[in-house]
């Protein structure tokens, strides 16, 4: 038997070791799936109550929703309280965006949307009521209550689930493997919807802007360095007060120029917000803003309390929260017509040149006991949220933006997986294992074995008070791990900016932000598959070794997309333990050849981040002097580089390999003799072909020789592809 086997045999077997009949409640649902092992099993549901007393057999209804998936329900005429155990003793992973560990077995986890800007401990701005069991199935249970999972702490062979709420409805995906069990899971919920392209280039942003002359200097500095990026980020404060959606003329005195000179600078504009609007503000932190932000209610406050459009107290009067801005009101989206008004107040932001929004403070914690228009349940609302508040800023993108817009959120849960990006919240600015950068890693690859396509995090850390010994070393290794993400956004507590950590710090961001921006077709090509079948971005090991021990414990490591395998150095170090999953690899810096599963101890010096590349890969790009993403529409030539018809595909060496880019491109590799052919069909380009770490000497392009050049650690050839296009060298 395979060692992996072994090992994994007794795990997957205690689950059921024990006599069925001593442990089964008397009302039980026992449903058949194929474990990982390809053998048959099943997953047993007992001990189901509500309010305290036992459901009868009668009382459950299961059902077959489709190949794979099936639904066990119950009813209630009103809020009932409800418990379920599920007989299981494996790691499980998911619940959402988590902070703390992949595998959560033997913690209790709240199904609960809260604001946690210290350390996160279980805690979670996105959570998810959904796992996987590593013997190969998958559960949704459909709520937004806060639910708590007690995953094996009670009892070592059962996962207990407590919730209230008017049904039960709990839904069973088959796999047997864990991308599959996504793929149904997201093909229930929704799937990653995809961002415009210009999303996927670098992004910009402080904590706040304090005028224009700051707004410029991010932009100016930007492309005077050679720094790709596309969009800018104007966090709290921009506007008049919180919330009126109108640009503070006290801050930016001529809001019509700086926006159009952001736009011609080949940047998109997002603007940051809340469902807050303020009855107080507080005096504003920032030492600019004392004077220029009145302390009253804002201007369109009123309006709304008169109209009952926030959501309400026990008497009936407008429920205020408590929020790092001040008090407010919420708006209450239940209510259409509050829906209608609030949107209407959002066009203001659009009209003034928005083309994205920061959405923020959406969690449950500020919620608290609010009355909602509907008559639901705070106690189910408040993780829902976030989620009815996330879906009106997206259907104003869809509707006024023409979908040529992206919304960034903090919070939200299930309903939202279809939304474009979600970023990670509030992390310190340092290397520590309660709320630094091996959190942030964690969280999103938990977000991704969650069904949560496109992940995001505030590169060196939002919480920071002041430059600290080492922290330039911190803002590199953040970058290169930001680098390799889905999403590379700069946002500093203190407004620190890339040229703020010295110059060997600047240097090594430009390098990476450049290989961001040149792995675009890549990284939109995963994008794609996320949309398509719930694989996201950035996929922990687990998630396609899930026999493979080391993988499984596997915290800081990833796959971004099929054929990239990353391992951020998360301490101040220059050497990392890697381990490298079955496979042949090829080291992308040095061409190292590697046979997994193999563990690694490899240097790291500070300039790289150890990234390997599936052998034979195709890795598609694009030249590294593309500084945004954005179409240029005016006349003449672009005032900086954007994205043309030039295409770079680097073949790895290898067993052949084929690939679809993200235009729809078909490349295939094959032998021929001795020869190798590369035949690409597919959509006219310029296209350089690169053999890093090969160095063919000769090369025909439909029969006619190609010239060929050395280029750093391999040979490239560039030429004019039409509809096909057939190259052999030898």
């Amino acid at each position: 038997m395979n060692p992996a086997l072994r090992l994994i045999v007794p795990l997957l077997l205690s689950a059921w070791s024990a006599p069925l009949a001593a442990r089964q409640a008397p009302t039980a649902v026992r449903i058949a799936f194929t474990n990982l092992l390809g053998r048959a099993d099943h997953a047993e549901f007992t001990g189901f109550l509500k309010d305290g007393r036992p459901l009868a057999q009668g009382d459950l209804t299961v059902r077959q929703l489709g190949e794979g998936i099936t639904e066990v329900t119950a009813a209630s005429p009103g809020l009932a309280s409800w418990e379920f155990r599920l007989t299981e003793s494996t790691p499980v992973y998911g619940f959402g965006e988590r902070f703390d560990a992949l595998d959560q077995y033997h913690r209790i986890l709240v199904n609960a949307s809260s604001d946690i800007p210290g350390p996160k401990g279980s805690a979670t701005y996105v959570p998810m009521p959904f796992f996987m069991v590593l013997r190969g199935y998958g559960v949704w249970l459909d709520t937004y209550s806060e639910a708590s999972f007690d995953l094996g702490v009670t009892d070592h062979d059962a996962f207990v689930v407590r919730f209230r709420d008017t049904r039960l409805r709990i839904v069973l995906f088959e796999g047997p493997g864990f991308p599959r069990i996504l793929e149904r899971f997201t093909g229930l919920v929704g799937r990653a919807q995809l961002p415009p392209y210009w999303a996927f280039a670098p992004w910009k942003s402080r904590n706040w802007h304090p005028d224009t002359t700051a707004v410029y200097e991010d932009i100016g500095r930007y492309r005077q360095l050679g720094i790709p990026a596309s969009v800018l980020v104007l966090d709290s404060p921009w506007a008049t007060n919180y919330n009126t959606y109108e640009f503070n003329r006290q801050q930016f005195a001529d809001p019509e120029t700086m926006v159009r000179r952001i736009h011609e600078a080949g940047f998109k504009l997002c603007l940051w917000l809340t469902a807050f609007i303020n009855e107080e503000t507080f005096r504003p932190p920032e030492p600019e803003m004392v004077g220029k932000i009145p302390l009253t209610a804002a201007s369109n406050y009123e309006e709304a309390r008169q109209a009952g459009y926030f959501l309400k107290n026990d008497s009936g009067g407008v429920y205020l929260s408590t929020w790092w801005k001040g008090r407010g009101g919420l708006i209450d989206f239940t209510n259409p017509a509050a829906v209608d008004w609030w949107k209407g107040q959002v066009r203001k932001a659009i009209a003034a040149g928005a083309d994205a929004f920061k959405a923020d403070g959406g969690e449950g914690s500020f919620v608290g006991d609010a009355r909602f228009a509907d008559g639901s349940d705070a106690a189910v609302m408040r993780t829902r949220y976030s989620v009815l508040y996330n879906r009106a800023l997206e259907s104003l993108i869809q509707t006024d933006l023409k979908g040529d817009g992206v919304l960034f959120s903090r919070s939200g849960s299930v309903g939202n997986h279809d939304l474009p990006i979600i970023w990670g919240g509030d992390n310190e600015s340092n290397f520590g294992q309660e709320n630094g950068l091996p959190t942030v890693v964690r969280a999103g690859l938990n977000a991704g074995l969650s069904g949560i396509g496109l992940w995001a995090n505030d590169l060196g850390g939002y919480i920071k008070e002041g430059r600290t010994p080492g922290d330039d070393v911190l803002f590199i290794r953040w970058t290169e791990y930001s680098a390799l993400s889905p999403i590379m956004e700069v946002h500093s507590g203190i407004n620190l900016g890339p040229w703020d950590y010295g110059p060997q710090a600047l240097e090594i961001f430009r390098r990476f932000s450049r290989l961001h921006m040149s792995l675009f077709p890549y990284r939109y090509a995963a994008a794609q598959e996320a949309a398509r079948d719930g694989l996201p971005m950035m996929r922990a090991l687990v998630l396609f070794h899930p026999l493979d021990a080391a993988a499984r414990r596997a915290e800081d490591e990833y796959y971004l997309g099929p054929d990239l395998l990353v391992a951020p150095v998360i301490t101040p170090g220059t050497q990392r333990a890697v381990h490298l999953p079955e496979g042949d690899w090829v080291d992308y810096w040095s061409g190292e050849r590697h046979t997994g599963p193999a563990d690694l101890v490899v240097d790291a010096p500070l300039d790289r981040i150890p990234l390997y590349v599936k052998a034979g890969t195709i890795l598609p790009k694009i030249p590294e002097d593309v500084m945004t993403l954005v179409p240029w529409t005016g006349a003449g030539s672009p005032p900086v580089p954007t994205l043309d018809d030039r295409r770079v595909y680097e073949i790895y060496p290898g067993a052949a390999r084929s690939l679809d880019d993200f235009e729809g491109r078909h490349l295939a590799v094959g032998a021929e003799g001795g020869r190798t052919s590369l035949t690409l069909t597919g959509a006219a380009a310029r296209v350089t072909v690169v053999w890093r770490f090969q160095r063919p000497a000769h090369a025909t392009l439909d029969g006619r020789p190609l010239a060929l050049e050395r280029r750093g650690d391999g040979v490239a050839a560039t030429f004019v592809h039409g509809a096909d296009s057939r190259l052999v060298w030898w």
